[in-house]
């Protein structure tokens, strides 16, 4: 039996980048779910933002297979 995980493998967040400001966007990859800001090209820990989550990003999480330490 084979089985096809199909979520979506980003979501746009309103969690603010602590830099510029910009709305970061979740993105999953093959273990883990980083955040991005596409203004300044940088990636943060999921764990620098989670005292900010916001509902886009707790139902991206829901959808997404990862390491949540």
């Amino acid at each position: 039996m084979s089985f096809f995980f199909s979520s979506s493998r980003t979501a746009h967040t309103t969690i603010p980048c602590r830099h510029c400001d910009t709305p970061l966007i979740a993105q999953r990859g093959c273990r883990e779910v980083r955040l991005y800001c596409e203004t300044c090209r940088k990636n943060y820990d999921l764990k620098e933002y989670v005292h900010l989550m916001d509902e886009a990003l707790e139902t991206f999480l829901d959808q997404a297979f990862c390491d949540r330490i």
